[in-house]
């Protein structure tokens, strides 16, 4: 824990100096008495860090990209932080039985990034599938950050909002027709949530994809 908790100071110390408070909105969505599924867009390095300091005291657990866990420390700090390793082009079945572990031990929240990368707004249908066998509610997270160090150092402040729970419905099949609707879900609330932040927000992955952090 006292890993988990310095590496969030750092960034959160970081985001502050920088970019100031984030603004958030619909925290009141989180339920208080169980862990729940947080599937949110990707557009910066900084969402997992922005995210799990907002949600404190609740402790988070995040999948990340597998080559990070091969950096010398930080790879064993990420572990020990309760990251989860994945490939992003061929996500194995033990990032997934990891992802529904966690869920059923109920300790902490389950972050995903549900296009999978910064590069593409594309759904991939993990988060539903991961929500049939954990049983838990999807908390969509749309959220605006500061893309690339211009914005960064220009004091751009964080946008984020969490919205109302995409509920696990127990007496409902979750065959591939409802994995199905339940990733239309999670897109519209992207796009809903988007522009109760900013109507004209714009996130284009072939350009700010490409930006570096």
């Amino acid at each position: 824990m006292f890993i988990y908790n310095s590496i969030l100071f750092i960034a959160k110390l970081i985001l502050y100096i920088f970019n100031g408070k984030p603004e958030v909105y619909g925290l009141e969505n989180l339920p208080e008495d169980r862990n729940v599924i947080l599937a949110s867009t990707h557009r910066s390095n900084w969402d997992p860090f922005i995210i799990a300091n907002i949600i404190k005291p609740r402790l988070l657990a995040f999948m990340a990209k597998e080559s990070l866990f091969d950096i010398p420390v930080f790879g064993k700090a990420m572990i020990e932080a309760g990251m989860i390793p994945v490939n992003r082009e061929k996500p194995g079945r033990q990032a997934i039985k990891s992802a529904i572990s966690v869920l059923e031990e109920g300790e902490r929240d389950f972050g995903i990034f549900p296009s999978g990368t910064r590069h593409s707004t594309e759904i991939k249908g993990g988060t539903a599938f991961i929500q049939r066998m954990s049983k838990k509610d999807i908390i969509p997270i749309a959220i605006q950050p500061p893309i690339g160090w211009k914005a960064f150092f220009g004091r751009k402040k964080t946008k984020i909002y969490f919205g109302e729970p995409i509920p696990f419905e127990p007496d409902v099949k979750y065959n591939k027709a409802k994995l199905a609707e339940v990733d239309q879900k999670i897109v519209e609330a992207f796009v809903s949530l988007d522009a109760k932040l900013d109507p004209e927000y714009v996130y284009d992955p072939a350009i700010h994809g490409k930006i570096k952090q």
